[in-house]
């Protein structure tokens, strides 16, 4: 609901815009990430039936925090050898897991489709991938085991993941998604796709995607008084096509999402500005913000003076303590974050200890 209101000027007068206003909607929008086919985290009543999962080797089960209570409680895949969805015609598939070693874990744990075999070798230190038994592709990085003390509490995770299309795969890790290395794929004809492990591993997360199509995080939709409707923060895009039914689209050719646009997503919030309302100081006016994509968020709006008005955060040492508290006496939290150190009021260090 807005509510304009009356504007001061320099001299405390009370005065009508004749300007107009506008609007502006901080959102944060995200990377586009493969179409979802399924997503696993375990965390259901009956996290494994046998309607969709086959072992096809070794032995798994499924951890469950009993006092989390959630109605979805965390849990984690706890076992061995080759888990699979069941279905053994996956052949282009966007794979990714997060997995941890225990402290007697050793050997290779990844991710696979029919014979290809992306993982993390905590034996070499490094990123493989293997076709049949031949190591085709790998690259240097530091895995750590989880103690047997943190294993429920604060697994050491690690991200895999890996995108075939045709006779081509992509390996990536990490939180961000980095790729890491491409490689060519001969004899390649898809099959059971899941989660594999020469020991035992625990995993919190498998994910399955498609290859080519990717859903994006970057469209809403703004409703305004008048009933009119404008489409804020789509992306450009060269060399897709679209779905306007699923709002997905799908790359003509074998190239990374981010050689599609020429804009980058920056990870922060965006402010995006409508055209100019004739809006009446003193009146109250309703207006809808429709997400259009999942995993966009809306945070603030703000009417302001269609002329320019400019919005300003400064953390002080003041509002830094009020939060503090806040986050100790209102939300029983255990603390608070910042964002990054070295532009904070100094006297903040003074202050903290006094809190603690």
């Amino acid at each position: 609901m807005l509510s304009p209101r009356q504007f001061k000027d320099v001299n405390g007068l009370m005065v009508q815009p004749d300007r107009g206003f506008k609007l502006t909607t901080e959102v944060l929008r995200r990377k586009p990430d493969s179409a979802l086919i399924w997503y696993e985290d375990f965390r259901d009543e009956n996290p494994l039936p046998s309607s969709y999962w086959t072992t096809l080797s070794g032995e798994w089960e499924v951890w469950q925090n009993k006092n989390d209570p959630a109605t979805r409680p965390y849990s984690q895949l706890d076992g061995h050898g080759r888990l699979a969805w069941k279905y053994n015609g996956f052949s282009d598939v966007h794979l990714r897991a997060r997995l941890a070693f225990p402290s007697d874990g050793s050997g290779r744990a990844g991710i696979f489709c029919g014979e290809i075999f992306c993982c993390l070798n905590i034996n070499s230190q490094r990123i493989e991938l293997y076709n049949g038994s031949t190591l085709i592709g790998s690259y240097a990085t530091e895995i750590s085991k989880t103690p047997s003390s943190d294993l429920r509490s604060n697994p050491r995770m690690y991200t895999i993941e890996m995108r075939i299309r045709n006779n081509s795969v992509r390996v990536y890790s990490g939180a961000s998604s980095v790729l890491r290395f491409t490689a060519s794929l001969d004899g390649y004809s898809g099959g059971y796709a899941g989660v594999q492990s020469d020991g035992r591993i625990l995993c919190e997360l498998i994910r399955l995607g498609d290859a080519w199509t990717y859903e994006p995080y970057e469209r809403f939709d703004v409703i305004y008084p008048d009933g009119s409707r404008t489409e804020y923060g789509r992306l450009d895009r060269t060399g897709v096509t679209w779905d306007s039914e699923f709002q997905v689209f799908t790359v003509n050719s074998d190239v990374e999402e981010a050689s599609t646009r020429s804009q980058d997503i920056s990870m922060d919030y965006d402010f995006f500005h409508s055209r100019l309302l004739s809006l009446i100081c003193g009146n109250d006016y309703s207006v809808k913000i429709v997400p259009k994509d999942i995993n966009v968020w809306i945070s603030r709006l703000f009417l302001g003076d269609a002329d320019g008005f400019s919005i300003l955060y400064y953390q002080d040492v003041d509002s830094l303590v009020y939060w503090a508290n806040e986050a100790a006496y209102r939300w029983k939290l255990r603390g608070i974050a910042i964002w990054s150190l070295g532009q904070e009021d100094m006297r903040l260090w003074e202050a903290l200890p006094k809190q603690i």
